[in-house]
């Protein structure tokens, strides 16, 4: 609120002077022994007096139409304030409702904690394991340099490291660069089902006050709202992964297989260009139960699972077909190509033996390959051509690549 208008430092000045002279006058009438002075005084007297009662009167009004324009606009401010408050409230509820994108559940956030405590600035922090720091993600420009604090470190690292909410000026020191140099400031970490995501920071009040405890409780009770979103997104994450993926080797699944290579066979006749599958079974896998038991022979599939992606590219498909049964997807190899990697795979799971509770154990495999066009131009005959190439190399001998025939071709 600004300072009272002038004219109330002119009516105290007045009347301290109106003072003063009453009390001159009084004391030389007083030493006179001036009847008439005295009456004459008290005649001045009441004059002064009416006079400052009708300034009186006057400033009153005056100060009466000052308080209520600064009141009034007080109650202006806070309402756009509550308004704006209001607004980020609703656009949070609806974007926790309205969607799994765990990017824009957090942008809400950090804009929402600015304006729930009157922040000139709200910042998430995404906080990166692997290298121990807190990354800036929200409430920085799109063409910002990448802004990152050490764990640790600042306002915002220090509540990662403590994870507990800190305050400043309190406890701990203040902001660092690249922290926002500001008089007062706030930080709470974010955690989901247990674990840290980072840090939810406010930065400066825009009325140039400082935050207290109450700020610091809504920052907390908003970002606890936000976690509870964020649990629910990854939960429909998990969901969405065990949905397409295999739970034991995380490799796609057969429905998800069957999708892909769907696609794949698609572009492929488009664009006429070629799709190799290559159909994988563990020799022997009930040898490897019995003597392993069924957790070795968990150990063996896990095993084939990350040798088979190791040994493929990143454009390939792995996918566990059920049971020890594995299939490749792979874009853009014909024939030859395909047999090619089917060999490398084969070479990397027999030349180095697989360990399970301090024992080892060779563990080889027998493969099948066929390609589009050469061996079918449908999912079901290319699956069919790799399973019947695969048959004939477990006959011959297993741990072999046998290639599909032409005759197995169909447009069915």
């Amino acid at each position: 609120m600004r300072p009272p208008p002038p004219f109330t430092r002119s009516l105290a000045v007045a009347l301290g002077v109106s003072a003063g002279w009453l009390l001159v006058v009084a004391v030389i009438a007083a030493a006179a022994g001036d009847l008439a002075g005295i009456a004459g005084l008290a005649a001045v007297g009441a004059g002064m007096a009416a006079a400052c009662g009708v300034a009186t009167w006057r400033s009153a009004r005056r100060l009466e139409t000052w308080l209520g324009d600064q009141l009034h606009g007080t109650a202006r401010d806070l309402d756009r304030s509550q308004q704006a408050f209001r607004r980020a409230i609703s656009r949070l509820g609806d974007t926790l409702a309205g969607t799994h994108d765990r990017a824009k559940i957090l942008e809400a956030v950090s804009e929402t904690a600015q304006l729930a405590v009157g922040g000139q600035r709200g910042i998430f922090y995404e906080y990166v394991p692997a290298r121990k720091v807190l990354l800036a993600r929200s409430g920085v420009g799109p063409d910002a340099p990448e802004l990152t604090l050490p764990l640790g470190t600042g306002l915002a690292g220090a509540a990662a490291a403590d994870r507990a909410a800190i305050r400043y000026p309190g406890a701990g020191d203040g902001p660092v660069f690249p922290e926002p140099e500001v008089a007062t400031a706030m930080a709470v970490p974010f955690s989901s089902r247990g674990q840290l995501l980072g840090v939810v920071a406010v930065y400066g009040h825009v009325a140039g006050e400082t935050f207290g405890d109450d700020d610091v409780e809504a920052l907390v009770t908003l970002v606890a709202q936000a976690g509870t979103a964020v649990d629910n997104v990854s939960l429909h994450e998990e969901a969405q992964r065990l949905s397409i993926t295999d739970g034991l080797t995380g490799l796609w699944n057969r429905r998800q297989l069957d999708l892909r290579c769907q696609e794949e066979l698609e572009r492929a006749i488009r664009f006429g260009r070629p799709v190799g599958v290559v159909f994988c079974d563990v020799d022997h896998f009930k040898n490897v139960n019995t003597e392993w038991h069924h957790q070795g022979g968990d150990t063996v599939l896990v095993e084939v699972a990350q040798r088979l992606s190791a040994a493929t590219r990143e454009i390939d498909v792995v996918a566990r077909y059920g049971g020890e049964e594995f299939v490749l997807l792979l874009p853009e190899t014909d024939l030859a190509g395909s047999q090619i990697l089917a060999e490398k795979v084969r070479r990397s799971m027999c030349d180095e033996p697989v360990e399970h509770d301090g024992k080892t154990r060779t563990v080889t495999l027998s493969l099948g390959v066929a390609a589009y066009p050469h061996s079918g131009t449908s999912v079901r005959t290319l699956l069919a051509a790799a399973q019947e190439a695969l048959g004939r190399a477990k006959q011959n001998g297993r741990n072999r690549v046998e290639e599909a025939q032409p005759m197995m071709r169909s447009t069915g």
